[in-house]
């Protein structure tokens, strides 16, 4: 009897040992199944362009983050799936899901296919106003916006293109992608500001612009190609393929229009979550949020590398990228110019009746408060400056 008692207490304590074995496991490390429980898996949507390429940087140099920062995107399956790795915790697995431009990624999001969005400003804003629990943590990129024209056009810039709204005998066709765009929103504001009548009808005789929808999803090339239209105001990386292809030129950014100064950083893509991810799921977002920063900070710094990865990515031509990605200002740490950028675009956006929920009456001052939340994005600024690895803005 002693001796079955005494075998028993021994496989007790073996067990007790084996048990705390397996807790101290449980940090959220690869090797133990409570770890992998315990770690969050995380869906993130993208385009697939250079506007969200801080994110592609990311996933595609983790080995030098990890030699840099300690902080990176273990591969797990390329393109598609990785782990968020901090020192020697794995915060979070972040499965990426290529889901479109447009509203397509807020659909998404609205649909619960996606938890984490990188995408345009205009459809999370839109969606957003219609009740989805929405947040905006931080922009991606701003500016990127062009005038084209068609390569052999007498239009050289927007002087001239003025004048030849003004004098010339041809009204001159404008394409555009969306009724909200931001491009052809600052594009009607900078044709008011000259005094230039516009339109949508080709038989509207005073006007003397007509735009012209191509469709969100859609390319201008194939209209540029068959001249049915004069040129477009789009986003990169839509400019540099047409000119790649030798169908147009760049007339003139559209952050130089006028009123002078006024388009100056105006938002386009932008990172947003879902308020029920940022309450579950805040530590792993801030980390991703970190990533992000980092990356960023990388672009500025090394452009060559950021058109590899471009390039990469995308799989657009390198001459497209080289075209593209210097005349993009990437940004992930909110200045003053972009939230003020928002609030401009807030009262276009009014002006136009784009809204029709919660933010139909709102001032620009209540939208940006309603809409943005930049807790996590500088809190993760801070705490990367604490550990010397982000410089200062």
């Amino acid at each position: 009897m002693r001796r079955c008692t005494a075998f028993t207490l021994w496989a007790l304590a073996a067990l007790g040992t084996a048990s705390v074995l397996v807790g101290l496991g449980c940090d959220g490390g690869e090797s133990s199944p409570a770890g992998l429980a315990a770690r969050p898996t995380l869906k993130v949507g993208h385009v697939g362009h250079d506007h969200q390429l801080a994110l592609y940087v990311a996933a595609l140099e983790g080995e030098r983050f990890k030699k840099d920062f300690a902080l990176y995107l273990k591969e797990v399956k390329a393109n598609e799936v990785y782990d968020l790795v901090d020192g020697a915790r794995t915060l979070a697995r972040l499965n990426f899901i290529k889901v479109g431009g447009g509203s397509r990624m807020p659909a998404a999001m609205s649909r619960g296919e996606i938890e984490v969005g990188l995408g345009g400003v205009v459809p999370v804003a839109k969606f957003a106003d219609e009740g989805q629990p929405f947040k905006i943590l931080c922009p991606l990129q701003t500016d990127g916006d062009m005038l084209v024209m068609q390569k052999d056009s007498p239009v050289t810039d927007w002087a001239s293109f003025v004048q030849a709204a003004r004098s010339g005998e041809k009204r001159i066709q404008i394409g555009y992608k969306a009724p909200v765009a931001i491009a052809k929103m600052v594009f009607e504001r900078a044709l008011v500001a000259e005094g230039i009548a516009y339109g949508y009808d080709a038989t509207d005789a005073k006007a003397r612009v007509i735009l012209v929808n191509f469709g969100s999803e859609a390319s201008p090339i194939p209209m540029m190609e068959t001249r049915a239209i004069d040129g477009f105001v789009m986003n990169q990386p839509a400019v540099a393929v047409a000119v790649d292809k030798g169908l147009g030129k760049v007339v003139s950014e559209l952050r130089d229009l006028p009123p002078k100064g006024k388009w100056v950083n105006h938002p386009c893509c932008c990172i947003c979550a879902t308020r029920p991810t940022l309450q579950a799921h805040r530590d792993a977002v801030k980390g991703l949020l970190k990533v992000i920063l980092l990356a960023t900070q990388l672009i500025n710094t090394n452009q060559d590398l950021a058109i590899d990865c471009a390039t990469r990515w995308t799989k657009y031509d390198l001459a497209v990228e080289k075209a593209s990605v210097p005349t993009i200002t990437y940004l992930a740490e909110p200045t003053d110019s972009w939230v003020t950028g928002m609030k401009t675009w807030a009262e276009m956006a009014g002006d136009v009746k784009l809204f029709t929920g919660k933010y139909a009456n709102a001032s620009p001052d209540a939208f940006v408060d309603d809409l943005l939340d930049l807790t996590l994005i500088r809190e993760a600024a801070r705490e990367l400056r604490e550990r010397g690895l982000l410089k200062a803005s």
